[in-house]
């Protein structure tokens, strides 16, 4: 231990003697032993004047500062070209940085990072930035990084760079942060639903631990935050408007990697996609990503100058994905259905409030949804599940096509709006303690193809023709202590074998009143 400090020792004296050989007045004056220190940039050649190119001085700042220095720039305008940060160094300007606008590159999917970002972050860890930029490619690229944290902090790109870089790109790095920032302007502004420019305020690949909070992120040319085969990913608290794609997009190639997400408290407005897309379509296979979307609100999502885009779901767009609960989000004018689920597994969806529809497509193993209010549940055609939970909601309509196959589902003390309801599925139904209103001329609930259907407790209203209506392809029917109020006969049985018909109350040929 003595020859190690001793050697410590010999080595730092060896270096404040050679930087005081050589002039370097920040060390020679601090005799190399200040930790803690905030250095100002001016002091050691800086300039700050706009003109002057000062990356040389303050890259030198950078080298030659210990463990707990803060290297700080004053009010000023500092033209830099590209700063390569030290480990357990702080960054803090309250002045302007500018890029040199020749320094500018062009993204593409052979070259996803630039030459020259603003900084440049590899095999570091424990650094702090807060600074205020204007940027022609990325504001910051860390590679392979620990614990990088980028605070209060004004990021803004090229907003005429049709294949821009991204405002901060993390790779490989863990455990970092991105808290009460502005980023916008990264890349040229959407302007056709059918096409799109690069350009995203945060994107993140390979990476664990990566927290996002509190920041405004804005009119960029792609995605608001962008992610790719990374877990332990929190995003929490953004406003998130005005990107070219989606608010926030999930993305797998290494699909293991993808896991443990938290989407919570965001406002995510007038993106030209989705609010969030998680979409695993590729692998073929179901992952588990454990993953928490709640508190979120969203409105206008989908639309590029007032026009319709492919994409806009209000809560999000799942696919091929498992283990999501999706609980108390808002979701209001957006172009596509509120939810959109294709080939998933386990989702729960509780408490959310939207004018939008649910809809699902392809397989799924089980979907819950709990006390939620939206206007349709909409199964697409050769749909199949496992289970199909469907409680306490208030839904304007409920379309099942047919020939759909759900092994049970439940249709459970919900509220719904309009009928009929078509069951025409292999599988299980329990229809119970459910108030349905309808005005259609088929009848409020019409159950044409079914193994088995309680129909219990519940109050069913149709103003037209027979409330319920029974093909004979549907078996084992149970019906019993519903309320029934119709315009024709309360029930047409066409045969169903095995119908048993319990305790009901039954008001048939009510005449009704125009309003």
């Amino acid at each position: 231990m003595k020859m190690v400090n001793l050697f410590h020792i010999l080595s730092m004296c060896g270096t404040v003697m050679m930087l005081a050989c050589n002039g370097d007045p920040i060390h020679a004056d601090n005799k190399g032993t200040d930790v803690g220190r905030k250095i100002d940039v001016r002091q050691y050649g800086a300039k700050g004047d706009g003109k002057t190119d000062d990356t040389k001085a303050i890259q030198a700042v950078l080298d030659s500062a210990v463990v707990g220095d803060t290297v700080y720039l004053p009010k000023g305008t500092y033209l830099i070209r590209t700063l390569r940060l030290v480990a357990n160094v702080a960054f803090v300007a309250d002045g302007m940085i500018k890029q040199p606008p020749e320094l500018a590159g062009k993204f593409a999917i052979a070259k996803q990072n630039s030459d020259a970002p603003l900084f440049r972050a590899h095999r570091i860890s424990n650094v702090y930035l807060s600074f205020r930029a204007e940027t022609v490619n990325e504001a910051l690229y860390a590679s392979q990084c620990r614990n990088i944290t980028v605070a209060n902090s004004q990021l803004t790109g090229d907003s005429t760079n049709s294949r821009s870089f991204s405002a901060v790109l993390w790779y490989d790095c863990s455990s970092s942060r991105i808290t009460g920032s502005t980023i916008g302007y990264y890349g040229v502004r959407r302007s056709s639903p059918k096409t799109y420019n690069p350009g995203t305020a945060i994107r993140v690949l390979s990476s664990r631990g990566i927290t996002i909070s509190g920041n405004e992120l804005r009119d960029n040319g792609e995605n608001g935050i962008f992610i790719h085969d990374s877990g332990d990913v929190e995003i929490d608290g953004n406003r998130i408007y005005r990107n070219g794609m989606s608010g926030i997009q999930i993305g797998f190639n290494a699909a293991e990697k993808v896991a443990n997400y938290r989407i919570t408290n965001n406002r995510l407005e007038h993106n030209a996609a989705d609010a969030v897309d998680i979409n695993n379509r590729a692998h073929g296979r179901v992952v588990a990503i454990n993953a928490l979307i709640a508190g979120n609100y969203s409105h206008g999502n989908g639309f590029v100058n007032e026009e319709p885009t492919p994409d806009g779901s209000g809560i999000a767009t799942l696919i091929g994905v498992s283990d999501v609960i999706m609980s108390g989000n808002r979701a209001f004018a957006n172009n596509r259905p509120a939810l959109y689920a294709e080939g998933c597994g386990i989702l729960v969806a509780n408490r959310n409030v939207t004018d939008g529809e649910f809809e699902m497509v392809g397989n799924w193993d089980q979907v819950k949804m709990h006390n939620n209010a939206f206007r349709a549940l909409r199964i697409l055609a050769n749909a199949e599940g496992n289970v199909l939970d469907l409680r306490q909601n208030e839904v304007g309509q409920v379309m099942l096509p047919n020939g759909i196959r759900i092994d049970s589902l439940y249709v459970i003390e919900n509220k719904i709006g309009s009928g009929p309801v078509n069951i025409n599925m292999q599988g299980n139904l329990k229809f119970e303690g459910n108030r349905l209103k309808s005005a259609h001329d088929v009848g409020a609930l019409l159950i044409v193809n079914v193994n088995s259907a309680s129909l219990i407790g519940n109050h069913i209203n149709n103003t037209k023709n027979a409330a319920i209506t029974i093909r004979k392809t549907a078996y084992n029917i149970f019906i019993d202590s519903n309320f029934v109020t119709s315009g024709g006969t309360w029930l047409h049985d066409f045969g169903s074998p095995d119908i048993k018909i319990g305790n009901n109350q039954i008001q048939e040929h009510v005449e009704t009143t125009a309003p």
